[in-house]
């Protein structure tokens, strides 16, 4: 269903503000911005006000992070908003740039541009030391954490392709789209560097060690497969399980796996 439109008003007194954010079209206006437009035009109004104007007339829409709004611009013909499902964390890293998050598992997968298929519910990483956000509960939050540090694709921050590899080994019932990974899984891989694979697996099991290598050599990375192979294979035997433990699945005797995911 298309959504209805409605002309928007612009009196005269907020002309110059919305005028102003026309021209510099931000994602996201905050308390600090509007207060510096109204300086700039010597208006006698205070943000607060404004703000509740604006938000009345349809050019901001109110999101779950207080004293910040999505910006509305004339060109959407109506209070529409932009459709970004991470609009809710660009807010929240506008208010606290250094919060420890990120773009996670089959989320991490699409915005890639690997996956072809948005998840049914988008997927962030935040350190089981932090606290979850009240603003960001409405994704899947998982507890996993890269070594690496995140990579940034269109202001946001995201898992590398090394950590999304080797958390998807770590825990691969967290990961919900299996059945597409073969789509772009060697893709990926071409994309990967072996030095930071392997920072990446730095200090976690051998569980992880071999499920990743395991996964590799599915990508046709045997090169990378045998090296992880090499520098885990005298650590603690398995059996090592990819996917539920109470599923029938197929032994990769070389890894020591049966994969309950893949095959």
């Amino acid at each position: 269903m298309v959504p209805k439109t409605t002309a928007r008003r612009i009196p005269k007194s907020l002309a110059p503000v919305v005028e102003s954010l026309e021209l510099r079209q931000p994602k996201l206006v905050t308390k600090s911005l509007l207060a510096e437009i109204i300086a700039d035009h010597g208006l006698e109004m205070s943000t607060e006000d404004v703000a509740h104007r604006l938000q009345k007339e349809g050019w901001l829409l109110s999101l779950r992070k207080k004293n910040v709004w999505e910006f509305a611009p004339a060109s959407r013909a109506g209070r529409i908003d932009s459709g970004d499902l991470f609009i809710e964390l660009r807010a929240l890293l506008d208010q606290r740039p250094t919060f420890s998050v990120s773009i996670a598992y089959e989320s991490a997968a699409f915005l890639h541009g690997f996956a072809q298929r948005l998840p049914q519910k988008e997927v962030l990483a935040i350190p089981s030391k932090n606290s979850i956000p009240k603003t960001l509960k409405t994704f899947r939050i998982t507890r996993m954490w890269g070594n690496l540090e995140r990579i940034w694709i269109n202001e946001l921050p995201i898992w590398s392709i090394e950590t999304l590899i080797v958390l998807m080994a770590a825990r691969p019932t967290s990961y919900r789209a299996w059945p597409n990974v073969y789509e772009w899984l060697e893709d990926a891989l071409k994309k990967i560097k072996n030095d930071l694979i392997f920072k990446e697996l730095e200090g976690r099991p051998r569980s992880t060690w071999v499920r990743t290598g395991y996964l590799v050599e599915l990508g046709k990375r045997f090169d990378l497969g045998r090296e992880i192979y090499t520098k885990s294979i005298a650590w603690k035997k398995g059996p090592y399980y990819f996917g539920p433990r109470n599923k029938k699945g197929k032994y990769n005797q070389r890894w020591d796996i049966v994969d309950s995911l893949l095959t």
